[in-house]
C-alpha cells in the first residue's frame, strides 16, 4: 500500500494521502437521496438535472448533480474553488445531450457538501510542503468521493465511467486510480486530467496508475510546470499506446478552461466516448487478443498492471466484469463481439471463478480459442455445474496454474482437468496457498508470468 501527499494547495487546499487510512467504498453502490434542496442550482442547469445528495465512506455528504441516461458514464471532478460542480455545467449538459449519463459534485467542504465526520483523524495533518493548516475536500476525502460517487453512477446504470478532472480535482481522479490492481474498487475505465497540479508525491507512486490517460496542460501554465507534467505523464504505469500528454499553446488556459478551445474539446470528447463505447475494455492494438475473466470477488481493475505487460508484449487486451449476469453467457457474447471487430486469433485467460467461466465458455466456442490459461480455476462453477465435462470437449492447448495449498480446492481440481485432456492441458503447480492474480503479482508472479507469455507464444 502506498502513501501519497498530494500538495493541494489551490484556494486553500491540501491533500493527504489517499491510499493511506482512507476508507473506501464497499463494493456496491453508496446510497444515495435525491434532494431538490441539496443547494444544486447552477447557472445554466437543465431542467432535467437531478439533484443527488451521496454519503461518503467517511461520514461526509455530497451535493450533486445527475444528469443524462443510459450506461455510459462520465464523473466530472471540479476544480478546487468556490463554483465547484457548477463548472462543469456547460460540458456536462453537453455530454448528457449525447447519450451519456453525467454526475458532478461538490468536492468535501465545499459547496455544498459536508466535511467527513473522519476528517479530524486523518493523515493529512497540517500541510508538509507549505506549512499551513489543511482544508479538507482533496487528498483522501476527493479519493473517497471519487470512489462513491462512482459508485452512484454505477448503481444509476452507468456500465463504466470516464473520470475527468481538472486542476486540482484532475489531481485527485489520477490518484483515485493508484494501486487499484491491488484492491477491490472498481476505479475508473479511463482519466482526463486537465492541468493536474499541486502534484505532491503523486508522480512517484504513478508506475500503479494503468488506466487509459489523456493529460493536458497549458505550456507556461502559472500554476504547474510543463515539465512535471510531462514527468507525471512519463511515470504512469499506462501503456504508451493508450496514454496522450497534450500541451496546450500559451496562453490555452488552466483547468476546464482548456474546453474553451472547441477542437480540444472536440478531442476531450472522442475520447470519452472512445473508452466508453463498449461494455467492455479493449487495451492495445496487437493482431491477437487475451480475454481477461474477473475472480468473483474482484473487477477487471485487478487484471491492469497485467494487462499493461500484455500490451507492451504486443498483445490486444480485453477485460470485463461479468457482475449479475450469467457469466458463461456474457463471456461468449463478448468474444463473439471482440472478434466482429477484428480481434484476431483469441486468448482466453480467468481467474477463479472468470477461470472456471472461461473454461465452460471455451467448450462451445466457434471457432475455438486459440488457447485457454486459467488461474485456480475450481471444480464447480455457480448453480452446480460441474466444469469437467466441458474441459473433456476442449480442442484447443489449456494452461492451468495453481498452488498446491490453494484453499479453495483448484489444485485437485487442476489434477482432473489434466487427466481429462491430457494431450492438450499442461498445468503448473506453485509452493503456497496464492489463488487467482496472487499467482501473478505474488511471489510467483517471476515465474508465472514468463511461463504464460511463453504459452501465448506458442500457440
Amino acid at each position: 500500500m502506498v502513501t501519497l501527499v498530494l500538495a493541494l494547495s489551490v484556494a486553500g487546499c491540501f491533500g493527504g494521502s489517499p491510499r493511506a487510512g482512507a476508507p473506501r467504498s464497499s463494493s456496491g453502490a453508496s446510497p444515495k437521496v435525491t434532494s431538490s434542496s441539496a443547494r444544486a442550482a447552477c447557472f445554466g442547469q437543465p431542467a432535467d438535472a437531478r439533484p443527488v445528495t451521496i454519503p461518503t465512506a467517511d461520514g461526509g455528504q455530497l451535493t450533486a448533480l445527475e444528469m443524462g441516461r443510459g450506461t455510459k458514464g462520465v464523473l466530472l471532478v471540479p476544480e478546487a474553488g468556490s463554483t465547484g460542480k457548477c463548472g462543469w455545467m456547460s460540458y456536462a449538459t453537453e455530454l448528457a445531450g449525447k447519450g451519456m449519463r453525467v454526475l458532478t459534485f461538490d468536492m468535501p467542504c465545499h459547496g455544498g457538501s459536508s466535511c467527513p465526520s473522519t476528517a479530524s483523524s486523518s493523515p493529512s495533518g497540517p500541510s508538509a510542503n507549505t506549512g499551513s493548516d489543511t482544508t479538507p475536500g482533496f487528498g483522501d476525502e476527493g479519493v473517497v468521493a471519487v470512489d462513491a460517487a462512482l459508485d452512484v453512477l454505477r448503481a444509476d446504470g452507468a456500465a463504466s465511467a470516464v473520470v475527468v478532472g481538472a486542476s486540482a480535482g484532475a489531481t485527485t481522479a489520477l490518484a483515485a486510480e493508484v494501486g487499484l490492481a491491488a484492491t477491490t474498487a472498481t476505479g475508473a475505465k479511463a482519466v482526463v486530467a486537465l492541468s493536474a497540479d499541486e502534484l505532491g508525491n503523486l508522480t512517484d507512486n504513478a508506475s500503479t496508475i494503468y488506466v487509459p490517460t489523456l493529460m493536458a496542460v497549458a505550456d507556461g501554465d502559472k500554476y504547474v510546470a510543463t515539465t512535471d507534467e510531462r514527468k507525471l505523464f512519463d511515470g504512469l504505469g499506462t501503456p504508451a499506446s493508450i496514454k496522450t500528454l497534450d500541451v496546450r499553446p500559451s496562453g490555452a488556459g488552466h483547468g476546464w478552461d482548456l474546453l474553451a478551445d472547441p477542437g480540444f474539446k472536440n478531442q476531450v470528447t472522442a475520447f470519452i466516448t472512445a473508452q466508453l463505447a463498449t461494455d467492455y475494455t479493449v487495451w492495445g492494438t496487437g493482431s491477437r487478443t487475451v480475454v481477461l475473466s474477473n475472480e468473483s470477488d474482484q473487477h477487471q481493475t485487478s487484471w491492469q498492471a497485467y494487462a499493461a505487460h500484455l500490451v507492451n508484449e504486443g498483445y490486444r487486451v480485453v477485460m470485463w466484469d461479468y457482475e449479475s449476469q450469467d457469466p458463461v453467457t456474457g463471456l461468449t457474447a463478448m468474444v463473439a463481439d471482440v472478434r466482429a471487430h477484428g480481434a484476431g486469433p483469441v486468448f482466453l485467460m480467468g481467474a477463479s471463478k472468470g477461470g472456471k467461466t472461461t473454461l465452460v465458455a471455451a467448450a462451445d466456442l466457434k471457432p475455438p480459442a486459440a488457447g485457454v490459461v486459467t488461474l485456480s480455476a475450481e471444480a464447480r462453477l455457480a448453480g452446480g455445474v460441474d466444469v469437467s465435462p466441458y474441459v473433456k470437449r476442449l480442442t484447443c492447448p489449456l494452461l492451468l496454474l495453481t498452488a498446491a495449498q490453494d484453499g479453495y480446492g483448484s489444485a485437485d481440481a487442476a489434477k482432473t482437468f489434466q487427466a481429462d485432456i491430457p494431450n492438450l492441458a499442461h498445468t503448473l503447480t506453485y509452493d503456497g496457498s496464492d489463488h487467482g492474480t496472487a499467482l501473478l503479482y505474488g511471489v510467483h508472479g517471476s515465474a508465472t508470468i514468463p511461463a504464460i507469455d511463453a504459452f501465448l507464444k506458442a500457440h
